[in-house]
C-alpha cells in the first residue's frame, strides 16, 4: 500500500485519506515512541504518495520500483524536513545543555538564539540533515517495500494471512538498515547543531566546535576513529525498529480502514 501502486486493490482512497493515515500513523507512533516529528511524518507520508503516482502517470518508470521508491522517499522527507528544522534545532539544544540550564523554556530558547545568533540559528545542521534524510527515507521506503515482497516471496500463505506482523516486521528491517547505513550523517549533524553552544555544555568534559560538516567528519575520524561515526548507534537502532516498525503498521491498517469503509458504502 505504501508508494502508488495501480494494481492494488485499494488504491480508491483519496489524497486527503492517504494524508489522514500518514498524520494517524505518526501520531499514534510519536505518541508511543517520542511526542515530536508529528508534522514530519504528515508531509512525507502525503508527499511520497504524490510523487509515485507523479512517476506512474508520467510513465517514466514502474512506480513500484526499488529506484522509484529511493528517489520519491528521499525527495519527500526533505520537504517535510524542511518545515520542521527549526523544532529539530531546538529539540537537540534542549537535549544538549547542561546545568544551570541556559534555556528555561521554549519561548526562552527562541528569542535568545535569535537575538545570541541570529536567525540562522534555526537551519544549523541543515545541510548534514538533508544529505541524511534523503538516503534514510529512501531506504525506509524502498527496502520496506523490498522487505514485503520478499517476505510474500518466502511465505506467501503467511503474507496473506498475518498482513499486519508483516508490515511491522517489515518496517522494523527497514528502519534498521536505513539507520545503520546513514548514521554517521545523523551524528554530525546533531554535533553541527549544537555548535555556538559550547558555554552549556561545558559541565560535560571536552567540548568540540567544528567549522562544517567537512572539518566535523574529518575531527571525528582522526580524533575518534571510525567507530566514534557510530557512537549510540545501539539506543537509535532500537528507536528506529519501533518507530519505523510502527508507523508503517499504523499507516497501512489506516488506510485499509479507509478502503473497507469505500467499499463498505458502495
Amino acid at each position: 500500500m505504501v508508494g502508488y501502486d495501480p494494481k492494488a486493490d485499494n488504491r480508491d482512497i483519496s489524497n486527503v485519506e492517504v494524508a489522514v493515515a500518514g498524520s494517524v500513523s505518526g501520531l499514534v507512533t510519536r505518541v508511543l515512541i517520542s511526542p515530536l516529528d508529528v508534522i514530519k511524518i504528515r508531509f512525507q507520508f502525503l508527499s511520497f504518495e504524490v510523487l509515485t503516482e507523479l512517476v506512474h502517470r508520467a510513465s517514466v518508470r514502474d512506480a513500484r520500483d526499488f529506484s522509484v521508491h529511493f528517489l520519491c522517499g528521499g525527495l519527500s522527507a526533505c520537504v517535510a524536513t524542511l518545515a520542521v528544522h527549526p523544532v529539530d534545532v531546538l529539540r537537540t539544544r534542549f537535549a544538549a545543555q547542561g546545568e544551570p540550564r541556559v534555556y528555561k523554556t521554549l519561548r526562552d530558547a527562541v528569542v535568545t538564539m535569535y537575538r545570541t545568533e541570529g536567525p540562522l540559528v534555526f537551519y544549523k545542521g541543515l545541510n548534514p540533515t538533508l544529505i541524511a534524510i534523503f538516503p534514510y527515507a529512501g531506504f525506509q521506503f524502498s527496502i520496506y517495500s523490498s522487505l514485503k515482497r520478499a517476505y510474500e516471496w518466502a511465505l506467501p500463505a503467511e503474507g496473506k494471512k498475518n498482513g499486519n506482523f508483516k508490515n511491522l516486521l517489515c518496517g522494523s528491517g527497514a528502519g534498521v538498515i536505513s539507520k545503520t547505513l546513514t548514521y554517521p550523517l545523523d551524528l554530525f549533524k546533531k554535533r553541527l547543531q549544537v555548535g555556538g553552544f559550547e558555554q552549556a555544555r561545558a559541565s560535560f568534559g571536552q567540548v568540540r566546535s567544528y567549522k562544517g560538516l567537512l572539518d566535523c567528519a574529518g575531527q571525528v575520524l582522526r580524533e575518534e576513529g571510525a567507530q566514534g561515526c557510530f557512537k549510540g548507534l545501539s539506543p537509535s537502532l532500537l528507536k528506529a525498529a519501533l518507530s519505523t516498525g510502527l508507523v508503517f503498521f499504523w499507516y497501512e491498517l489506516f488506510c485499509n480502514f479507509f478502503h473497507h469503509m469505500r467499499k463498505a458504502d458502495s
